[in-house]
Formats: C-alpha cells, sequence, structure tokens
C-alpha cells in the first residue's frame, strides 16, 4: 500500500497484475497519503470527511462530525470540490488520451493518468509509447498534481468580491 500512494517504487512488473489489483492500486493511487505530507492523491482526510457526509446525509444529520469533532461546511465544500476536481480532470485527460493514442490499452492509459495527476511516478511501461502530445499531457499533469488541483484552479479564475447581500436560500431535489 505505500508505493501506490506516491512512492514510485515497485518490486514487481506492475504490467502482469491483475484487473483487480490494478484497479485497487489505481484507488490507492487516487487516495493517495494523509494531508500535509509529500504524498499525492487527493488524501485520506479529503476521502474521510466525503465518507463522514455521505454517513451524515443518511442519518438524516445536520452537522458533519469526525473523532468528536465537528467538521466546518467549508472544509466539507472543498472536500467534495476536491474529489469531484480531480474525477473530472482524470475523466477529461483519460478521454484525451484515447484519442491521441489509439494503439495503447485504455486501461493503461487510464492508469497512466492516475499516476500523474497522483504524482506516484508508476507506470504500465507504455511512457515511452506515448506521442509528444501525450507526454506534455502527462508533464502538466504532473505540474497539476504537485501544485494541487484547487490551487491551479483558483489561481486561474479571478475571484470577485463576496457580495454584502445573499439571495434566498431553497432546497434542491436530489434523487
Amino acid at each position: 500500500a505505500v508505493s501506490p500512494r506516491t512512492a514510485g517504487f515497485s518490486s514487481i512488473d506492475l504490467a502482469s497484475l491483475s484487473l483487480i489489483s490494478l484497479m485497487a492500486y489505481t484507488l490507492l493511487m487516487w487516495i493517495g497519503g494523509a494531508s500535509q505530507s509529500t504524498a499525492g492523491g487527493i488524501k485520506i482526510n479529503t476521502i474521510a470527511v466525503a465518507i463522514a457526509n455521505f454517513i451524515a446525509v443518511i442519518r438524516g444529520k445536520n452537522h458533519i462530525t469526525l473523532f468528536n469533532r465537528e467538521i466546518s461546511p467549508e472544509s466539507v465544500r472543498r472536500a467534495l470540490a476536491t474529489i469531484f476536481g480531480s474525477l473530472f480532470v482524470i475523466t477529461g485527460v483519460f478521454i484525451t488520451l484515447v484519442a491521441l493514442e489509439p494503439g495503447i490499452s485504455p486501461k493503461a492509459l487510464l492508469f497512466e493518468t492516475v499516476s500523474a495527476i497522483c504524482t506516484v511516478g508508476s507506470s504500465l511501461g507504455i511512457t515511452a509509447q506515448l506521442g509528444v502530445a501525450s507526454k506534455i499531457l502527462i508533464i502538466i499533469m504532473m505540474f497539476v498534481g504537485r501544485v494541487g488541483l484547487l490551487t491551479v484552479i483558483t489561481s486561474i479564475f479571478h475571484h470577485k468580491d463576496n457580495p454584502k447581500y445573499r439571495l434566498p436560500k431553497d432546497n434542491v431535489i436530489i434523487n
């Protein structure tokens, strides 16, 4: 469980792993390590807050708690934005790579994409086969993963001052 969470070192040929093992490895890469560590991924804390939010919704609670502490709504918003943003970027890059590299297995391209954005350094051995555009895309994903997805996105968009007023609240029907 250490290598997929940003070690970049593997003592076995990852290409020889079964599909289930690769899925588990990819999930561990995507989650990554703890916050404030050098590990990549969306971080364990993010997943913990999202799971706590899910459990609170199921139980009908208005507040999210973990370890006898209430989690702030801002932390929940950031966690969900990180998860959604990560999945959105991974999906977009994966679809682009599949379009750019039709001769390479989609399984390997997904693995390469997740490894890049989560700064893991693992590969199924296809990196040398990628075209220039695909390599540049992977490099950009490595940069975004190292700096942080939310950091990159918020640096691109200008922040507007929060207005002094608030709009009426409404509940959106979900499900």
